[in-house]
């Protein structure tokens, strides 16, 4: 039987703290900033799901900057290739580690693998439409008469401030493809190029167009839908400014067919531009879609390993093992009294 005087001594002994307090055996504390930070990083490496988890983000960044890199200086199959490269490692390394039953280390690169399908493709696609401007030449200035000789060896996406011109809206000449033919009916799937002159003076018979705007349609270039949509939207307003495009053999025939109609002559190395007031907006919104969706990506795989990690049990021991380093002489909450059998 117990007495009370080892039931006093057990409650001494409990009321204590587990840690050692005593001066002589404390060791001095590193600076509190440098104790925060480190315990900071402790407790979000175990709130994402550890090692297993950070491994298999930063798997995921390493892939998507490789391939969506791979995409903007190559082309798009190269960057493709790329990504199904860092598929097929994280994908077969993940599996072999499942079948070696390390399964908290299999599951966050299987996840990692398969979002780098969204991160690639989807955040890829808007970097690849923002390269197609970004890094062009810049033809500022110009003006219209001079635009031939300035212009001479303009490439695709080139970026055109105009000093003078506007679009001669009544001038605009057509070319009709059949892109596709019904097989059943044979009625064509038609596209419309359609062509403007860039004019520097008033209309008159035999003037030169120094430049052309144009656009492809689905409709055809005299309807309702186009002049409303094309020409009373951006063609009749003075941008003086736009994209250049392709020559293509469709605008060739759409030109000649509005310098034939019109008496119109055509200035040699004449460029097309597609006339818009800001030829830069596509390339600013690329850059920010492929940013956002880059965004979305890394934190929506980082959200899916908070949950893991809950599942799995690493965050009961985040903020104690966080606390422990942040002060490690801290007196810990004592032992639960043992019942006295009487």
């Amino acid at each position: 039987m117990t007495s009370p005087a080892d039931v006093e001594k057990g409650d001494a002994s409990e009321s204590e703290p587990l840690v050692e307090t005593s001066a002589e055996k404390q060791e001095p504390l590193r600076p509190a900033p440098i104790r925060a930070f480190h315990a900071g990083l402790h407790f979000v490496f175990l709130l994402f799901g550890k090692e297993y988890g950070w491994a298999g983000f930063c798997y995921l960044v390493i892939g998507t900057t490789c391939s969506v890199a791979t995409s903007v200086h190559v082309n798009w199959l190269a960057g493709c290739a790329m990504m199904m490269l860092f598929f097929a490692t994280c994908f077969c390394f993940a599996g072999y580690q499942a079948v070696s039953g390390k399964y908290e280390l299999a599951r966050p690169l299987m996840l990692a693998a398969m979002m780098m399908f969204l991160s690639c493709i989807l955040g890829g696609h808007f970097f690849v439409v923002w390269s197609k401007s970004a890094g062009k030449d810049v033809i500022k200035g110009a003006s219209l008469a001079d635009l031939p000789k300035v212009a001479k060896n303009y490439e695709e996406n080139t970026v055109f401030y105009l000093k003078d011109g506007s679009v001669g809206t009544d001038y605009i000449g057509e070319f009709k493809f059949c892109k596709d033919k019904l097989p059943v009916v044979g009625t064509c799937v038609y596209d419309y190029y359609c062509t403007a002159p860039l004019l520097d003076t008033t209309y008159e018979k035999g003037v030169v167009a120094y430049a052309w705007v144009a656009t492809m349609s689905h409709v055809s270039c005299s309807d309702p839908t186009f002049e409303k949509n094309v020409i009373q939207a951006s063609w009749s307003k003075n941008f003086r400014a736009g994209l250049g495009m392709k020559r293509t053999h469709h605008y060739t025939k759409s030109i000649e067919e509005a310098a034939k109609k019109f008496s119109i002559k055509t200035a040699a190395n004449a460029p097309i531009i597609n006339w818009m007031a800001d030829p830069t907006l596509d390339e600013k919104s690329a850059w920010h879609t492929g940013w956002m969706v880059e965004f979305i990506v890394f934190t929506l795989y980082l959200f899916v390993m908070l949950i893991y990690s809950y599942c799995m049990g690493f965050t009961e021991d985040a903020l104690p093992q966080a606390r422990k380093i942040m002060d490690p002489y801290a007196p810990q909450k004592p032992a639960r009294r043992k019942k006295v059998e009487s």
